[in-house]
């Protein structure tokens, strides 16, 4: 990056706030203000009128910049190009009759029609011209308005806004006429789909003092109407001491203002009776969405800035006197030129102690005592260029507003473009107390387009990211900086505030390990210690308590984080991974349920423990028992991992001891489903059982049919047989009804 050099002297005079630094030149860039070089946006010099007009004159998004040249007659409309950092010719309109000899004439532009693009209003010796913006900067002559003959050839100033909020803009001829005496008038003319329609005359003064080269003209909401009517103020030069308030009492169809003019106190706040005002400015200075008046001028004791409280009536209680030493201001505007939310003061003019020309910049701070930053003076290096008006818009559409200047004042010069490359770095830091020993994320946020970032740990000066977040363990102080490209080959580099990560970070103790497995059901007792208050949370749960002391019960796997806090809100972390041992899943085998009274019934459970123990005191795996009627078992078993566990079995009786045949028999011999079974047919002594194949063919007939040892299939037969569905007759010799259905043969 290559710096910008300083000029090698100093301004030694201070007042209040504008106590100047050390005086620079463009490109500039410091304290959150990047201003590039002068670019001109006319290459030859012109005679300019009154009203610099920087606006978007065909909705693209970008501004236009309008030159006018006196001499030619000649309006001509400039559009800027950024890749190139130029500006090209996008329209020109050639003056009927030429601007004339008389006084400096004006120049604005509005909506004046129910088009989609901004027209131009301009005044010469005798008439004021309204061009219609048709498309691509083809204007034509719509309207040529007379000037009142006793306003011919008079200086003239011209207001476009729309301040009855009808849709359309309506202007303003502000002038004098010396044949109808000292003072000036307010011409107004009402815009309509189809016509404009000249207003009532407000005489604005009759006291000393004609339309100067000094007179200032602002438009806004002073009241803070609910109806958005927006106000007009008029200083001159030639009545000291003086405001001119017009408050707009229109409605759609006519303009009413009502003139009300304001005299400062002769001996507040400056103890001279004459304040003589050169430029002014409606602005909400201190942030409360009331506007504020500004004024600069010259008393006794000097150039001085006043700020006077917006009320929301027309009273003027001054806020702050701020002498300006040093600087003949010229033009002045109020706006947030660095994107901080907070208007600054930005003033173009010449330095008393030379000849040299060039900007003041002051920041603004919120500060009832002074509202604005000690001041910033630039100059050009340009010692012959002509300063007059100032306007501060985003030319280059880049979000930051940009300052276009000019002369008009019987001096020949261009218009000149400074780009604004201005931007703030702001810096965070999650926690907003950070500890070591935790990890802390570092952020930057910027008001520019650029990513180029540089985070420094300043205690070694090293480069630690170049990312606009990063996470670091490592305490000390960190700046975050940025760099953007200007248009020249200068470099902006912003610096944030410095940030700091402090080291107190507590050792959180837990009075379990860190990783434990339990039984499910079973609980355990964390307990915390450390710091001097707690919060534990869980994965299954989010947050849980805050007490030091946990109850965890074995339900689910979980982890269990503690961050325990210090008195300063450093915060130090530890966890507790619990697992479950297996659970057994497995379930007592009845040998048979229903059981008939008296019956032996073997309870086995299927799966090794260390140890059982039944509710009949017995503690092998398998237990035989004679119910004599419904009874409930339970076992009680303990693993290799000393998990307990109960199962639990209802035998029930079957009174009738009724058979009950069982259809599904498989072929592969394991001992389990391989016979036909016939449940208590045992108690059938008398009993006779057939199978038959699918053809009807009978396959096996036996006579006490007992499920082991005289039983269909034998195991001889296994093999023979085919996986198919067989019928069988069931005798039960009792004299009950034959039962009678079919078997299926599974071979798996």
């Amino acid at each position: 990056m290559k710096n910008i050099k300083n000029i090698l002297f100093t301004f030694m005079l201070c007042g209040f706030l504008f106590c100047y630094k050390a005086q620079t030149v463009l490109p500039y860039t410091q304290d959150n203000i990047c201003l590039d070089e002068l670019i001109s946006v006319n290459l030859s010099s012109l005679a300019n009128v009154k009203n610099l007009v920087v606006k978007d004159l065909n909705n693209d998004g970008t501004k236009e910049v309008i030159v006018t040249d006196v001499s030619s007659s000649i309006i001509k409309i400039y559009g800027f190009i950024p890749a190139q950092a130029t500006f090209t010719l996008k329209g020109l309109i050639n003056v009927p009759g030429g601007f004339g000899v008389g006084k400096n004439r004006a120049i604005d532009a509005g909506y004046f029609d129910a088009g989609n693009f901004m027209d131009l209003v301009f005044t010469t010796d005798s008439f004021i011209y309204v061009y219609k913006n048709n498309t691509n900067f083809n204007f034509t002559q719509q309207y040529k308005i007379p000037i009142p003959p006793n306003f011919i050839a008079q200086d003239h100033y011209l207001k476009a806004d729309n301040i009855n909020n009808d849709g359309f803009d309506e202007f303003y001829l502000i002038s004098s006429s010396t044949s109808a005496g000292s003072g000036f008038k307010v011409m107004p003319y009402l815009s309509t789909v189809t016509n404009i329609v000249q207003q009532p005359t407000q005489t604005v003064c009759k006291s000393l003092g004609n339309v100067s080269s000094s007179i200032d003209i602002s438009i806004g909401n002073i009241k803070n109407d609910l109806d958005g009517l927006k106000d007009i103020i008029i200083t001159n030069s030639n009545i000291a001491d003086s405001v001119f308030i017009l408050e707009n009492n229109s409605n759609a169809s006519s303009i009413l203002l009502n003139n009300i003019p304001v005299f400062l106190p002769t001996t507040f706040p400056f103890n001279t009776p004459n304040f003589t005002i050169y430029n002014s400015e409606l602005a909400d200075v201190n942030g409360d969405n009331k506007l504020d008046f500004v004024f600069y001028g010259n008393t006794v004791t000097g150039n001085k800035l006043a700020v006077y409280a917006g009320n929301n009536n027309f009273n003027l209680n001054l806020h702050v006197n701020i002498p300006t030493s040093g600087l003949n201001i010229h033009d002045f505007k109020i706006a947030d030129i660095n994107n901080d939310a907070i208007v600054d003061f930005v003033a173009i003019g010449n330095y008393s102690l030379s000849t040299v020309s060039g900007i003041l910049v002051s920041t603004g701070n919120n500060n009832p005592a002074s509202y604005f930053n000690t001041g910033i003076a630039i100059t050009f290096t340009n010692t012959s260029l002509k300063l007059d008006e100032l306007q501060i818009t985003d030319v280059d559409n880049n979000g930051t507003k940009d300052l276009v200047i000019k002369p008009w004042k019987l001096s020949i010069d261009r218009t000149y473009f400074v780009p604004n490359f201005s931007f703030s770095v702001s810096v965070s830091a999650t926690p907003s107390v950070n500890c070591s020993g935790n990890a802390s994320t570092l952020t930057a946020v910027n008001t520019s387009t650029s990513t180029n970032y540089n985070w420094e740990f300043v205690p070694t000066g090293s480069v630690v990211s170049t990312n606009s977040s990063f996470t670091t363990v490592t305490t000390g102080e960190y700046v975050a900086s940025l760099d953007i490209d200007m248009y020249s080959n200068y470099t902006c580099t912003q610096k944030s505030d410095t940030i700091k990560i402090t080291s107190n970070a507590p050792l959180i103790n837990i009075s379990t390990p860190q990783n434990i497995t339990i039984c499910p059901g079973n609980s355990i007792t964390a307990t915390a210690s450390g710091a001097i208050s707690y919060t534990w949370s869980s994965t299954q749960s989010g947050f849980i308590t805050n007490n030091p002391t946990l109850l965890i019960t074995g339900n689910t796997a979980n982890v269990f984080t503690l961050a325990g806090y210090l008195a300063n809100g450093c915060k130090g972390t530890n966890t507790i991974s619990v697992n479950l041992h297996p659970q057994n899943t497995d379930n007592i085998i009845p040998s048979k349920n229903p059981a008939c009274r008296g019956d032996a019934i073997t309870l086995n459970f299927p799966s090794a423990s260390v140890s059982y123990s039944w509710n009949t005191n017995e503690t092998t795996q398998s237990i035989v028992v004679t119910p004599s009627a419904q009874t409930l078992y339970n076992l009680t078993i303990k693993d290799v991992n000393s998990c307990t566990a109960t199962k639990t079995i209802l035998i029930d009786i079957d009174e009738r001891c009724s058979p009950k045949i069982y259809k599904g028999i498989s072929l592969n011999g394991d001992g389990t489903n391989d016979v036909f079974f016939i449940d208590n047919i045992e108690n059938y002594k008398n009993n006779r059982v057939t199978i038959f194949n699918r053809w009807g063919r009978e396959v096996f007939v036996t006579n006490n049919y007992n499920n082991t040892t005289n039983s269909w299939p034998k195991k001889e037969d296994l093999s023979r047989l085919a996986p198919t569905t067989y019928f069988y007759v069931v005798d039960f010799g009792d004299g009950s009804q034959l039962q009678k259905g079919w078997i299926e043969l599974i071979k798996n």
